[in-house]
């Protein structure tokens, strides 16, 4: 349908039918979004209230199959028209090319999203497929298999067992070790996939945006996105926060744009009220660094430098993190525990709760220790490591070996789906 109304928005110049074309891509794109997506949800929360009010009526759940990785390719979709709309974009002049970039499968089910107008263009042209290109491709290809099946999978068994009933703990410790530990292992998990995604498209001659960007090491919210699932971030940024305004139309305008960005950012995610909460959440983080901003907080963290530079970074991380437990735990009373755990520290009974965790969960907490330590040094020597790896063929010979053979001896007898498949 996109295909066709690109042609027509292109094609036609009263800027009434050009709007009303993409009105119908709206509405067509988002609505199958909503029925697939929403429908169970919000049947759920109307029998809810009328439950709580009494009621006689009860609408019958509908047991809607959700499409694996429908929020990422509508995102590609409403892409392209309204690339077309705001004439930064030519129609695709075949079908075929057009479906290519939809269901290109690398990225089809967990991203990145993908801009019609960013890959578009490389369909236009003829597609290379150079030994460079696929050495790149081979080594991210492998690293992103290593971050899911060696940590990701591993990390999984501690979150898991933790988050299934973390009221069994009295102290602080394990929610933290459950919050830093979902933490990583999302992020392995996602980043993962994307690096995945990227290098497959990298040995086929087809460049994908970079999806993640060392988030961990952001010292404020707004950092934060600009690091972390960046194709889904900005195309927030550039498809609603800035159509609604964006910060052009005084603070309180802004403030409340953001909010509405992060909301919708949240339940893209998924239809529940932990999401919409973790959207408020997301929301209000990049409000309060906004507002910072605006009174010279944060020229005071930069004024005390190094100290500084840590003590941002260490406020960052903590609502960082405290938002993976919003993300993760769907019980509103369990949510409200663990929240309570991380931010107001027990530590009665701490170190008998921390040895009986390492104990029973000592290999996936060594796992997550480790990749710690791997992310911390390829943070600062990341830029040599790939260097090395380019220019020396023993160097990148010797790396997919040892990956090789983490994949075989380190992974966990039970693979776990990846996390972003069920959005």
């Amino acid at each position: 349908m996109d295909f066709y109304l690109g042609k027509l928005i292109y094609d036609t110049k009263d800027s009434k039918k050009r709007k009303f074309y993409f009105i119908v891509s709206l509405i067509g794109n988002l609505g199958l979004l909503f029925i697939f997506k929403y429908t169970n949800f919000l049947t759920e929360v109307f029998n809810y209230f009328m439950s709580l009010f009494h009621g006689t009526f009860f609408l019958p759940n509908p047991h809607i199959l959700l499409p694996i990785g429908i929020s990422f390719y509508t995102f590609c979709s409403l892409s392209y028209t309204f690339d077309i709309y705001r004439k930064e974009l030519k129609p695709i002049d075949s079908l075929v090319k057009y479906a290519f970039f939809i269901t290109f499968f690398p990225h089809l089910v967990a991203g990145p999203i993908l801009r019609a107008s960013r890959f578009l263009p490389q369909l236009r042209k003829k597609i290379r497929i150079i030994p460079k290109n696929f050495r790149d491709g081979l080594t991210n290809t492998v690293w992103g298999l290593v971050k899911k099946v060696v940590f990701a999978d591993n990390v999984a068994v501690f979150t898991n067992a933790y988050f299934s009933d973390p009221t069994v703990y009295s102290s602080s410790v394990p929610v933290f070790f459950g919050a830093l530990a979902f933490g990583i292992q999302i992020y392995c998990d996602f980043s993962g996939y994307s690096q995945m995604a990227i290098g497959l498209a990298q040995m086929m001659g087809i460049t994908l945006p970079i999806n993640f960007n060392k988030p961990y090491a952001a010292r404020n919210a707004s950092e934060f996105w600009n690091r972390w699932h960046i194709s889904l971030s900005s195309w927030l940024k550039d498809y609603l926060y800035i159509p609604l305004g964006g910060n052009r139309k005084g603070k309180i305008r802004t403030y409340v744009n953001v909010l509405l960005t992060m909301i919708i950012g949240g339940l893209w995610h998924g239809a529940s009220w932990n999401f919409l909460f973790w959207g408020l959440y997301q929301g209000i983080l990049l409000m309060v660094h906004k507002v910072s901003e605006a009174l010279h907080i944060t020229a005071l963290f930069d004024h005390l430098r190094g100290f500084g530079v840590f003590l941002g970074w260490a406020i960052t991380q903590f609502f960082v993190f405290l938002g993976w437990i919003i993300f993760r735990v769907y019980d509103i009373n369990v949510l409200f525990f663990c929240m309570k755990k991380f931010i107001f520290w027990d530590f009665t009974g701490s170190w008998t709760e921390f040895l009986t965790l390492f104990d029973k969960y000592n290999v996936p907490l060594l796992f997550l220790f480790g990749f710690i330590v791997i992310h911390v040094f390829t943070f600062f020597k990341g830029a040599s490591l790939e260097k090395a790896l380019q220019k020396d063929m023993f160097y990148w010979v010797l790396y997919l070996f040892i990956a090789c053979l983490a994949l075989y001896f380190l992974a966990p007898a039970q693979t776990v789906r990846f996390i972003y498949f069920q959005f």
